[in-house]
Parts: C-alpha cells; structure tokens; sequence
C-alpha cells in the first residue's frame, strides 16, 4: 500500500496528470494500492467515484458522477472561508457587489429585522460580482458538497427582468428580483436625500440638491417616492440620477458609500418592498436550529 500526501501540490495541471499516471503504472507493476490526499481537480476527474472517499460534511464514499462533479466544484470553487461558515450557517445569500449587501444591512438594522443579527454577526454571503447567475447556481452546486441540505436566496435586480429564470434555479436555490430597476432606486426619497445633504452641506446645499431632484424626478415619484412607479423600474438610478444629485450637492459620495444614506432612513420611509425582502431573507438563510431540527429566526 502506498500512501501518498498531496504529491500533486504546487504542479502544474498538466504535470499533475502525468504524476498521477506513473504512480498508477508503478502501483499496477508492483501490486500495490494507492491512497492519495489531494485537492488536485485533475485527479478526482480520472478517478471513479466508488474509489474517492470525500472528508467534506462527513467522510463517504462518493456513489455517482454528480457526487464527484460536485466535490471537484467545492475544490474549484470554496474558500477557507466558505467551508468554515457552511457548516455552521442555515443558507448563503448571493447578492451582485457588496454595495447590495450593505445596504440591506442598513435597511435591516432601521427596522429592527429579525435579519439583522445575521448582518452584523454571522452573515454568510456570496459576491456573485454582477448579474452572473450561472456563478450563484455554481457555487450553490459547490456548497452542497460540503453540506446536503444547505439553502441559497439569490437576488438580482429588478433590470433584464423579463428573461427567464429557466436555467437560473436548483433544489434549494430560490431566485428573487427587485422590482426597481436596482437596490439604489429605493434610496429614491427626496426627504431623506434632502436631509442627508443638509447634514453634511448645510441649508445652501440642501436646496440646489433638492432643485436637482425637483428637476429630474416625474412629479408623481417626487410626491409619492413609495409607491411603484414606471421611472423607478426603469431608471439607473445609481448610474445616472444618485451622481447627478451628490454632484450636485458638492457631496463627494461614492456608490460604496450609499449605505449612508439608507442609515439616515426613518422606518416608514423604506419601501415596504424592502422588508420583504429580508423577510424572504429571513426565511431561507437568517434561521438556526433550536437543537432539535426546528428552525426559526436568528435574534
């Protein structure tokens, strides 16, 4: 029997194959077997399942192709990070770029969610770095390696709404769109804009940002900023009308920043939208056991 640790570590892919073909013919000559620790991808794909034995969750013996399909992805795909928290977590969350996840802190946090603990204290997120969904369902295929039963919320903006969510969804992977354009249309609220301004540039300011709004906002949305409107479903606000009103209010203010601003929100001036959403939230991954394989909501 010949035990080998990781012989595949710092080679080259192509090297690690050719490895991995002479220790099988040295092992075939001389009668031998070989068992190797490896996190080497081109290993487990030229070996069968029965013959892989995975240490992720609990150490089995892989069955199916897709058994082992699934633990060259968590190789591939997992950090130190992920298989840390996976096992403790209930589901991950996978957001477009962090600004999504940290206004959803914010908005959290002034309401009091029950999903706030889970911001501030275990969140177990994924950056799916845009609206890449092939890259959530990935690393969800990945994570299941790890832990069977574990749960995923991907939500995407409320943009290219009208393609398909075939291709999108797996068992446990609920997908879920705003109905604004993006996250940011929901800091659209010319009393909070207004009064975040005034905050940090004083009454001069406040007023030529609010003339800015007054200006580029249809009158509907300047009145009634809560309810659904076709601008708002429309608009990159992020991109265009959030810019031209900081700019506008001498406010240098970045789009990592526009947290802030949701923090400076009273509770009835975020759209009830967004409470649905951490609900949703809630439900798929912000739970922990009681012990006894019931859930319920962190905090």
């Amino acid at each position: 029997m010949l035990l080998l640790d990781e012989p595949d570590a710092h080679l080259h892919i192509i090297l690690q194959k050719q490895i991995y073909d002479m220790l099988r013919r040295i092992a075939s000559k001389r009668n031998c077997r070989l068992i190797i620790a490896t996190h080497a991808e081109v290993l487990i794909d030229t070996t069968s399942p029965e013959q892989i034995l995975s240490f992720y969750e609990r150490p089995h013996r892989l069955i199916s192709d897709i058994d082992r399909e699934e633990v060259r992805e968590a190789i591939k795909r997992l950090t130190a990070t992920d298989l840390l928290l996976v096992d403790r977590a209930r589901g991950m969350l996978y957001l477009e770029d962090d600004t999504d996840f940290e206004l959803l802190k914010a908005w959290a946090n002034v309401l009091e969610h029950p999903a706030a603990t889970w911001f501030n204290e275990r969140p177990f997120w994924h950056n799916n770095h845009g609206r890449n969904p092939a890259e959530a369902k990935g690393h969800f295929f990945a994570l299941r390696a790890v832990r069977r039963h574990v749960r995923a919320l991907l939500l995407l903006d409320g943009d290219n709404r009208e393609l398909p969510d075939h291709g999108m969804t797996a068992d446990g992977l609920e997908v879920l769109r705003w109905q604004r354009y993006e996250v940011e249309s929901y800091l659209i609220h010319p009393q909070v804009l207004r009064r975040y301004v005034e905050k940090f540039g004083g009454h001069l300011f406040a007023d030529r940002a609010e003339t800015f709004l007054r200006d580029q906002l249809p009158p509907a949305v300047y009145r009634d900023p809560l309810s659904h409107h076709d601008y708002l479903r429309t608009t990159p606000a992020s991109k265009t009308l959030l810019p031209g009103f900081f700019e506008s209010a001498q406010l240098p203010i970045t789009k990592s920043e526009y947290y802030l601003v949701a923090e400076t929100m009273a509770r009835d001036e975020i759209p009830e939208e967004v409470k649905e959403k951490l609900d949703a939230l809630g439900r798929t991954v912000c739970v922990a056991s009681d012990g006894n394989g019931v859930f319920g909501r962190v905090g």
